[in-house]
């Protein structure tokens, strides 16, 4: 019984903490419809997909149909399918193209909790400053086992992953997401919900990554070692050296899939400063086609006005960069407040809504996307 609760309580970890990153409507305030039609030029209409929600149960051809078919009645051009193996491209590609949607491979890319990389690749593991290897004494939950994204080998083995998506000519693109470190703080909503005791401050169990690689090369830009560094928390260099591992990784990644003709696009957290601050995202310096940041107001402990902020933050702090798409929690969201967030997000800038996720989507959602608030 302990172990089936365990098993529980870790899933809806992960479903809350960034697992279901994803899906997207495009719309513009009033004039939405749920088959699309009134849509400014530019912008587009994507939906995260899991292979198997609910958990555990694999979708049939028929049910497939079923659900890209809605999807694409709804206004939706792309889906991000959920890809833990080439096989579900094979599966969904022929039925994507049959839909006339776009499709995207939707990876986790840092979290890697694989049995054989961890025995076989230790040193590929972050380790915290207190000197523990996240394999040993993993943060939070015991799936929290992440890649470092200075060690090349790793990056050499991310790329690897992409390229063997590239492979399908019919793809769209990448999307990455978990590309970032563990996180450093907590939101309270998750420190609340699971009892784990932590505050605003950087604790060095939570403090990612002094493996030999990050501090070799930290040393060779400062002079340092950030062991040694007595400030670490706040150490503007060092705080950097990590923002930047981060974004060297998807920069040689963009380049990878833009050879190749595909797009690259990311789920982040919320705002600029929030994803620095909690999982070294310096996102709004990334190379990237697009961006979805997650504004999940409740686990913000804000009320849905503050989506509006968020995506306001995020738009001008990409200057036109890139186009970011409002990412929004239908499971926080009633089909009315839905519609709500849909015209502050579009008044704030945003070129389309993310939805986590497009397996939830429905009439009652869709009906909302025009409605003037």
């Amino acid at each position: 019984m302990l172990q089936k609760h365990n098993e529980m309580k870790k899933r809806e970890f992960l479903k809350v903490l960034g697992i279901g990153t994803i899906g997207t409507i495009a719309f513009a305030t009033g004039i939405w419809s749920c088959n699309g039609s009134g849509r400014k030029p530019g912008h587009k209409t994507l939906a995260w997909v899991h292979p198997n929600q609910p958990p555990d149960a694999d979708k049939t051809i028929d049910e497939w149909k079923l659900l890209l078919g809605n999807l694409k009645r709804w206004g939706v051009d792309s889906i991000l399918l959920l890809t833990g193996n080439k096989s579900i491209l094979d599966q969904v590609l022929p039925l994507a193209k049959e839909a006339d949607l776009e499709l995207h491979a939707w990876i986790i890319t840092m979290e890697w909790p694989d049995e054989i990389t961890m025995k076989e690749h230790p040193s590929w593991y972050v380790v915290n400053a207190k000197g523990e290897s996240c394999i040993d004494k993993p943060a939070y939950i015991n799936e929290y086992r992440w890649l470092c994204p200075s060690n090349p080998e790793v990056i050499e083995f991310t790329k690897k992953r992409v390229s063997e998506l590239c492979v399908y000519s019919e793809l769209a693109g990448i999307h990455l997401d978990y590309i970032r470190y563990p996180d450093v703080v907590l939101a309270a909503y998750h420190r609340a919900k699971y009892d784990i005791p932590q505050d605003d401050l950087v604790h060095p169990q939570f403090d990612y990554c002094y493996c030999g690689i990050c501090r070799n090369q930290f040393k060779q830009i400062s002079g340092l070692d950030p062991l040694t560094i007595t400030d670490q928390a706040t150490n503007e260099a060092w705080r950097d050296f990590r923002h930047n591992s981060i974004t060297k990784l998807v920069d040689e990644i963009y380049d990878q899939v833009h050879k190749n003709g595909k797009m690259l696009s990311a789920a982040v957290f919320p705002t600029p400063a929030l994803a620095k601050m909690r999982v070294r995202q310096d996102w709004v310096n990334w190379k990237l086609d697009y961006v979805m940041p997650m504004m999940y107001h409740k686990y913000e402990s804000k009320p849905v006005e503050w989506i509006e902020t968020a995506t306001r933050e995020g738009v001008e702090a990409l200057a036109g960069k890139f186009p970011l798409y409002s990412g929004l929690h239908l499971y926080q969201l009633t089909p009315e407040e839905f519609g709500l967030a849909a015209s502050l997000s579009a008044k704030a800038g945003a070129s389309g809504l993310a939805l986590f996720t497009g397996n939830n989507m429905s009439e009652a959602y869709c009906r909302f996307l025009g409605k003037k608030i």
